[in-house]
């Protein structure tokens, strides 16, 4: 009740290159931020984090555990499609430097599928 979990505690790893520093930094300032608001007498400062981390990370993370099913379980299309086309590197380096989300993927990928979309 009265905890903040932060980092790998708090399970924020990128669940498609099982990258954690990027993800446990972050984690680790809003921690910070929520606990120095508490002390500082803001009764839901605690719950607030739980809710920062959830809208921050938690759906682009669940879209990256979605993408990271598909790309180990079919590894020959994976390796096609993310390994062997140049785009794929600076897409997973957009999103490893923070410039991109997995979810901006997936939009991009779900315009492109879908004709009716304008993509």
């Amino acid at each position: 009740q009265n905890a903040v979990l932060a980092g790998e505690a708090a399970c924020v790893v990128d669940p498609m290159t099982a990258e954690g520093i990027r993800p446990s930094m972050f984690s680790g300032m809003k921690a910070a931020e929520a606990i120095q608001q508490a002390l500082a007498g803001q009764a839901d400062a605690l719950e607030n984090y739980t809710q920062v981390m959830q809208e921050e990370r938690g759906t682009d993370m669940s879209w990256a555990a979605k993408l990271a099913g598909a790309f180990y379980r079919f590894p020959g299309i994976a390796y096609k499609v993310g390994v062997k086309k140049p785009v794929a590197t600076q897409i997973m380096l957009n999103i490893l430097c923070g410039e991109l989300r997995y979810s901006d993927v997936v939009n991009r990928a779900m315009k492109r599928l879908n004709p009716l979309s304008g993509g």
